[in-house]
């Protein structure tokens, strides 16, 4: 009977699918914790818990000094008034290019030659001459209208004088220079064509009529004529001249009107610290309008501008947390994280606060303390200790640049000055490289004076990017003096707590399971000895592997030691330990053995857990293996049934996969470490080549497909595995022995005689790739390893990859 299957009563909505997407997408619930409690905190620092002061009126006695506790802008209406009209009177006159003109004087001037050329009497010149002086109102002479008939005057006219007026013409002229006169913003030529604008700030480069005619007497001088005829012909001429520049006083208006609208009200700056009023003066105007626009300032207790601002900036620098700059996988952080990181956030940016109230009442009750002074006690270089010792670069750089912005925005300043935000981002980012440089709680206490400075030094270069030294010295010292030491001592006393709360393995805990004498490593030395040197040279390779490829060093040698620790409940199932012919495998089935083996990784993270070695350490005892197949009992599996075909998911290890690259560092470690044990000759070129092979076949099993390695990563850890196989592997120049000389002879005088024995080898020197398994019960020892792709048996892991050869490519 064929068994039924759980069938849905209906298919999901489109809405419902919708949501579920959105569901898988969303962060984990921790991401909105912390962006509540960033929220919070930026409605803490918007709102000013500053007592109020008194207003003094104009014509009063100040009975207090009255002191700017912030730096502010008052407006000054006087000075607004005088640059908006500075820039009405400095608005350049529009002046509209026009080009019929020049069309007009064309025409008139042909008609009138053509008329003059028409005219072959007295009589009729004479009619033209009245009508001309009629029209200009000036009157010609009959000889000047005879010589402007001549054929000669008026190719002068055509070929000369028309191509010069035009050309000036059309670059503009005006009709009289003085209408630019009393516009001190010089002109602006507007083209009606084009649209086109042109500013001529000097007015006086422009041309006008008279100018257009000193242009063409020059040009008629020129010419080889009478005297009469230049008479006539200048007189003509000039009067057909007509201006292309006409004045637009209408948008000249508009746009001084505009260009005063647009001018901003004027703000004087006021120091903090600033003296405004002195006790037993009499208040002025303009103290009044100051203390005014203190006061107006500080009448909202709640900056609403603040609020939102401070509350966008975080929740955007906390993306920095969700996405990586290179699209590539990251390890998702979960609720303990961020809950973690809300709290560090939250402590230290309510220290700053505390520090900044300190300040204000300090300064309150001694005007000649300055409140800014004990904002760099405030000690944001302790949340740096705490956070290297948890997180990865990236991420405790997103919580220095959190913690620096929310203390600046509690301290006193404010965001006035970007100098104070720099000394505490950068002053974290240098603790956090001292504290990942530390490898003891004594290293940890002597890095309090590189810290100090590097404090002194940041603080140096604030002060320069702040205007420059002044007064406040020594307060300031003490201040940094009190950062760095509170920032040891809450480092020191804070770390156990957070691995206790949050059961975080931090830098300091890994230094301490570092130490060989801890319980699990000393039971793996005794119970398992072969599998204990097998972690200890996969630790030295991880290590030095991390350092390549810029993983966690620390993290992957302490999992790396600890990585088979279930292997110590049943030690004898695991080849590397056993030193005896009898193998405990030929007794059982091969699912048997498969899952005794599988097992060593489910031991090993319950040996882990019960010892509190930390969720990283576990994790990556738990992904060592990844999904990787025992090859060789699988395929024992497969000869010894007829019937029914063995699963293949039984022989198979649970993962996951490796989802950092401090386990995928171990998996390939353990792998190469392993299988390198079965070259015969291990040269340098051979290793190298076999470790390649190694590596290349888990990738294309898809084990590192979760991790963020590169192909360029890959062949850094293939030579960086090599060179450290390479100590192990080093030859040895072998001693004479007493005698050997006379055994020499001995064998070459008798020829017949035997070779010596070949040295004796721990492990099977290669199998072929098809070897099939010893059966049980025979006199050779069975090797249940893989054939390793370049031939050789790893008689150490019990993960099996197929050749490179055998892969698709």
């Amino acid at each position: 009977m064929t068994p039924t299957k759980n069938i849905p009563d209906k298919a999901p909505s489109p809405l419902g699918l919708l949501l579920q997407r959105l569901r898988r997408r969303l962060p984990p619930r921790g991401f909105f914790g912390l962006a509540l409690v960033l929220i919070l905190l930026s409605a803490l620092a918007s709102t000013d818990f500053s007592p109020r002061k008194r207003l003094f009126l104009a014509g009063e006695i100040a009975t207090s000094d009255v002191m700017a506790d912030r730096s502010f802008l008052f407006e000054d209406s006087a000075a607004a008034r005088a640059k908006r009209e500075q820039a009405k009177n400095l608005q350049p006159l529009v002046l509209d290019l026009v080009t019929a003109p020049i069309e007009e004087q064309r025409g008139e001037v042909l008609s009138l030659l053509q008329a003059l050329r028409e005219t072959d009497n007295a009589e009729a010149r004479d009619a033209l001459r009245r009508r001309l002086a009629e029209e200009w109102g000036e009157d010609f002479s009959l000889a000047s209208l005879t010589a402007l008939a001549d054929p000669k005057n008026q190719a002068v006219i055509t070929d000369v004088l028309l191509p010069l007026a035009e050309k000036t013409l059309r670059e503009g002229v005006l009709q009289e220079m003085r209408v630019i006169l009393p516009y001190k913003g010089g002109a602006i030529l507007r083209n009606l064509e084009t649209g086109e604008e042109r500013l001529f700030s000097d007015a006086t480069s422009l041309q006008d009529l008279k100018s257009l005619e000193l242009l063409v007497s020059l040009a008629v001088n020129q010419q080889s004529l009478p005297a009469q005829s230049k008479r006539a012909l200048l007189q003509f001429f000039s009067r057909t001249l007509r201006a292309t520049l006409i004045p637009n006083y209408e948008t000249t208006a508009s746009r001084a009107a505009a260009a005063e609208a647009a001018v901003q009200p004027v703000f004087l700056q006021m120091q903090r610290g600033e003296i405004l009023i002195r006790q037993g003066d009499r208040v002025t105007v303009e103290q009044q309008i100051k203390m005014q626009s203190l006061l107006n300032r500080a009448s909202s207790r709640f900056n609403e501008n603040l609020f939102l601002g401070m509350s966008v900036c975080s929740l955007l620098m906390t993306l920095g947390l969700l996405f990586a700059p290179s699209n590539k996988p990251i390890s998702p952080m979960d609720t303990r994280d961020y809950v973690f990181l809300a709290v560090l956030v939250f402590l230290f940016s309510l220290t700053a606060k505390g520090f900044s109230l300190l300040a204000l009442e300090l300064a309150a009750n001694s005007p000649a303390f300055a409140v800014g002074s004990l904002a760099y006690a405030v000690p944001v270089t302790g949340a740096a200790g705490l956070a290297a010792m948890i997180f990865t670069t990236r991420r405790y750089a997103v919580t220095g640049l959190l913690i620096a912005f929310f203390c600046t925005g509690m301290s006193p300043a404010g965001f006035s000055g970007i100098g104070l935000f720099l000394f505490y981002f950068l002053a974290y980012m240098w603790n956090t490289w001292l504290i990942n440089r530390t490898y003891s709680r004594q290293d940890l206490v002597k890095s309090v004076l590189p810290l100090l400075a590097g404090l002194f030094a940041l603080w140096l270069g604030g002060t320069f990017l702040q205007g420059g030294p002044y007064t406040r010295y020594l307060p300031e010292a003490l201040s940094l003096t009190a950062h760095a030491i509170l920032s040891l001592l809450l480092t020191l006393a804070l770390a156990p707590v957070v691995e206790l709360v949050f059961n975080y393995t931090s830098r300091s805990r890994l230094m301490e399971l570092l130490n060989l004498e801890q319980p699990l490593l000393r039971d793996l030395m005794l119970k398992a000895p072969g599998t204990y040197h097998h972690s200890l040279i996969v630790s030295n390779m991880v290590e030095a592997g991390a350092k390549t490829v810029g993983a966690y060093s620390l993290l992957a040698k302490v999992a790396a030691l600890y990585h088979d620790i279930g292997k110590t409940l049943k030690a004898s199932y695991f080849i590397e330990n056993q030193n005896s012919e009898e193998n405990p495998h030929d007794k059982l089935a091969p699912s048997m053995s498969a899952l005794i083996l599988i097992s060593h990784v489910k031991q090993g993270v319950e040996l882990a857990t019960q010892e509190h070695l930390g969720r990283e350490v576990i994790d990556i005892i738990r992904q060592h293996h990844g999904t990787g197949l025992i090859q060789y009992f699988y395929q024992k599996a497969l000869q010894q049934t007829d019937a029914v075909p063995p699963k293949e998911e039984d022989f198979r290890y649970p993962g996951p996969r490796p989802q950092s690259n401090e386990a995928a560092l171990i998996m390939l470690a353990d792998a190469v470490e392993a299988s390198s044990r079965t070259l015969e000759d291990p040269t340098p070129h051979r290793l190298r080549q076999h470790i390649s092979t190694i590596i290349k076949t888990i990738y294309a099993t898809g084990q590192l497909d979760e991790t963020e390695l590169t192909f360029r990563d890959l062949d850094r850890l293939a030579d960086t595995f090599s060179g450290v196989l390479r100590g192990i592997f080093h030859h040895r120049v072998s001693y004479p022995e007493k005698g050997a000389k006379e055994k020499t002879e001995a064998q070459k005088a008798a020829p017949g005689e035997e070779p010596p024995a070949a040295p004796f080898r721990p492990w099977p020197a290669s199998l072929p790739a098809d070897a099939s398994p010893v059966p049980a019960g025979s006199s050779s020892k069975p090797s249940y390893a893989y054939t390793s792709p370049s031939g050789g048996t790893n008689r150490d892991s019990e993960t099996a990859f197929p050749p490179v050869s055998a892969l698709p490519q």
